[in-house]
């Protein structure tokens, strides 16, 4: 059976539409981990690197990102299309949801 299936034509490979033409390309970061597992609106946030943008701001751990700068946060991917227009240099706010209040904290990318 293996020389029999040896002898058959072999499968040629066909590159595919690589998926990360769709994902933004960013300069910046906040700083943040954003925790996968969320399923509500935002992005929820499960840790904050020390010195980075969002930590300098004031983002805590367990707090959800609803919006940067003028762009509404709904998914992840509205995180990283939000984070692609903005460079070194820029400031501008974060609005997060901690808890029952929502804050807008200011930030700067370095």
């Amino acid at each position: 059976m293996i020389e029999s299936l040896d002898r058959q034509p072999k499968l040629t490979f066909q590159e595919t539409k690589s998926k990360q033409e769709d994902t933004p390309r960013f300069k910046v970061t906040l700083g943040i981990m954003p925790d996968y597992t969320w399923e509500g609106e935002g992005v929820h946030v499960d840790g904050v690197t020390d010195g980075r943008p969002a930590a300098k701001a004031g983002v805590q751990k367990g707090d959800i990102i609803v919006a940067l700068g003028d762009f509404g946060v709904k998914t992840i991917q509205d995180y990283m299309k939000a984070l692609a227009a903005f460079k070194k240099g820029d400031n501008t706010t974060v609005k997060i949801k901690r808890g029952s209040e929502e804050k807008a904290l200011p930030v700067s990318f370095q």
